[in-house]
């Protein structure tokens, strides 16, 4: 979920070969993330198999951040690659703002929190300080904060990024890395950072791929990108027939079925780019300005969805109780969204150029 940790904050009228397409995905992608913990709040009980297959289509946006990650990564700093700055900047601008909007609800969470705390019903800890480290190799703190771990570990890994592409094994290793991420699955409540590292690692070398060689990859998802999105609408129908609904998290030794949700993932963001693609001439300012905080956005919206029903063990912030759907989920998203929004928007006007150490933004 850090596209935006991939690229630097680029004026679109200022940058040669600034893409459009990419930029309102990013403003896309962060309305997935973010609806994806906006289903309780909203009173959405997942039931009928129509609602299994919507619920399908919505989850796992974070295959969209992860692509994105990579375009970007190849299009913004391959030509200008500086290994020990791009670390620097990213401990700076990501880890930093996860250490600082994690310790409040550490502290909380080793005080106050809830009984069982989490610490002690996941990983049986008791000691404060082991516990404190649980929780940010975890991300355990909030929703969605799972994903800084991994995306340390990610960015870390960029040399070795930079040697598939020189060598044009970029495929070569994606595809099969692919197989073993639908095998494995996203980890038990997301609490293994390098499964997750192994099961969105394909995804991500595939968006390097997809910046490195768009010369082959929007010709051709442009031609079929109306048999992609049907193909996903399937996948999705038929994950909801056979496997239930979301992800099927589990541990990754553990033999069960194949994730047919990655796969649906990354065909419906090949359909976004393409459709996105057709109006690459056009600036589309709500998707520009929620690509521009999306970074912002995913590190405060956990502070309006998650405490709620940590607090008062309950998801259901409107009491909808179960008669919620997909629209109120979207009204409810839109809500946190605008009003993450603002609160970025004063964090910054507030901190200038400091806020970035807070909110990367």
């Amino acid at each position: 979920m850090s596209d935006s940790a991939e690229s630097p904050r680029v004026n679109p009228a200022e940058k040669k070969g600034f893409l459009n397409s990419i930029n309102h995905f990013r403003g896309i992608a962060i309305i997935f993330i973010v609806m994806a913990h906006c289903y309780r709040p909203a009173g959405w009980e997942v039931e009928t198999l129509a609602d299994k297959a919507w619920f399908n289509l919505m989850m796992n946006g974070t295959v969209f951040f992860v692509f994105i990650s990579g375009f970007l990564f190849h299009h913004v700093f391959y030509h200008r690659w500086d290994y020990k700055k791009y670390m620097k900047n990213k401990t700076k601008f990501v880890f930093l703002p996860y250490i600082l909007l994690s310790l409040p609800w550490i502290f909380w969470h080793l005080t106050v929190g809830t009984d069982p705390a989490l610490h002690v019903m996941y990983a049986d800890i008791e000691k404060p300080a082991v516990a404190a480290s649980w929780y940010v190799i975890t991300g355990r703190t909030l929703t969605a904060y799972w994903y800084i771990p991994m995306g340390m570990m990610l960015f870390a890994l960029s040399p070795w990024v930079m040697h598939l592409i020189k060598r044009q094994h970029l495929l070569i290793v994606a595809v099969p890395l692919f197989i073993i991420a639908m095998l494995i699955h996203r980890p038990e409540s997301n609490l293994n950072a390098i499964q997750s590292l192994f099961y969105f690692l394909p995804v991500y070398l595939l968006g390097v791929w997809g910046s490195a060689h768009r010369d082959k990859l929007f010709p051709f998802i442009d031609k079929y990108w109306a048999v992609m999105l049907l193909l996903a609408i399937g996948l999705a129908a038929a994950q909801a027939h056979w496997f239930g609904a979301g992800t099927l998290n589990k541990a990754a030794l553990e033999f069960t079925v194949p994730d047919l949700m990655l796969p649906q993932k990354m065909l419906l963001t090949f359909v976004i780019l393409a459709i996105l693609n057709k109006f690459e001439h056009i600036s589309i300012k709500p998707l520009q300005k929620l690509a521009e905080v999306s970074f912002a956005i995913y590190f405060i919206h956990p502070w309006i969805t998650t405490p709620w029903w940590m607090i008062y063990n309950s998801p259901d912030i409107f009491g909808f109780e179960g008669s919620g759907n997909l629209l109120t989920t979207l009204v409810v998203t839109m809500g946190v969204i605008i009003v993450s929004y603002f609160i970025a928007t004063a964090i910054k006007t507030i901190l200038s150029k400091k806020s970035r150490y807070i909110i990367g933004w």
